[in-house]
């Protein structure tokens, strides 16, 4: 029998080990595994997800060795893949099959480019990137806020005048954080617009709507801002993250953006979180000094890299 790795797609009779190979490559303990395990399943029936046509899997005589997940993006024209192979199939060639599965799948969906993001600390990959024809084109800063007990109530910007905050009501405001979502990160890098059905599909997978807060103008009842959060119980601490924030543009300078991540800062430490993470583009300077004023230092760096796939 030959040993070449077969690629084919993926099955839902496939779900537990894609789940496990993918689980084994990134290193998560058997205890984050039974939290995420129902979240990645959330993830591959997310709309537009496709998992029988964007989801590979590596064998080698009937055995899995590896697995592969495009994100089809055609409004922005991206596919953005993630692959990887457990130890003792790795050295064979299969990680370069599973990228060069990728990079078809981008190319059947007519999009122009695909990309792939790296951590700092992976050189084995980020120079298999730079092997397999890749530009390295943009850096997202890994930013961490670990607040001392004496601070639990400190560090919080107060609403401008006429701004309220509230949870998010499912069924109610997938729409209007939608539409404010998009506008704030309208041209922003890999930003891909969302439907009300994606938001409710995120909200699903993500945890509970409480942790995400919206800003309302008094006056008119408009959504205009949101911070969305989550919190992760591990053995040692429980750690939240800053998902993703953002302000309607003709909202911005009011001091809106600050109050809200504050307010989600706040609302962590209130879910017990002893430390809080984000990303942020390393490009986008107005936020990297909301994040800095607010008490975040940088810990890492994340990795786009990037190939045209276009014949």
């Amino acid at each position: 029998m030959s040993d070449a790795a077969d690629i084919r797609n993926f099955t839902w009779d496939d779900f537990d080990v894609v789940f496990d190979t993918r689980a084994a490559v990134i290193g998560m303990s058997d205890t984050d595994a039974d939290e995420e395990r129902p979240h990645f399943r959330a993830r591959l029936e997310l709309p537009g997800a496709d998992p029988l046509d964007n989801v590979f899997v590596a064998e080698r005589s009937g055995v899995v060795v590896g697995c592969a997940i495009a994100a089809v993006e055609p409004s922005i024209g991206r596919a953005v893949g993630e692959f990887g192979v457990i130890e003792g199939g790795r050295g064979q060639g299969v990680g370069r099959l599973l990228l060069a599965r990728l990079e078809r799948r981008a190319d059947e969906a007519g999009v122009a480019v695909h990309q792939v993001n790296v951590h700092h600390t992976n050189r084995v990959l980020r120079s298999f990137m730079g092997t397999s024809g890749y530009e390295r084109i943009r850096t997202f800063n890994e930013l961490k806020y670990r607040p001392a007990p004496a601070y639990l109530e400190g560090d919080y910007r107060p609403l401008p005048v006429g701004v309220s905050l509230r949870p998010f009501v499912s069924g109610a405001d997938e729409a209007d954080l939608a539409s404010v979502q998009n506008a704030a990160f309208e041209g922003s890098f890999g930003f891909a617009p969302n439907t009300p059905e994606q938001i409710a599909g995120y909200v699903a997978m993500r945890g509970v709507p409480g942790d995400i807060l919206i800003a309302e103008d008094v006056a008119s009842g408009d959504v205009i801002g949101y911070v969305w959060t989550s919190v992760t119980e591990g053995e040692a601490e429980t750690s939240g993250m800053i998902e993703m924030t953002g302000v309607r543009p003709d909202q911005r300078g009011r001091g809106v953006g600050s109050a809200v991540i504050a307010a989600g800062l706040r609302h962590l430490r209130e879910r017990s979180a002893s430390v809080i993470d984000l990303e942020v583009d390393g490009e986008n300077l107005s936020a990297r000094r909301i994040y800095k004023d607010l008490g975040f230092k940088k810990v890492g760096e994340q990795f786009w890299y990037q190939k045209s796939v276009t014949r």
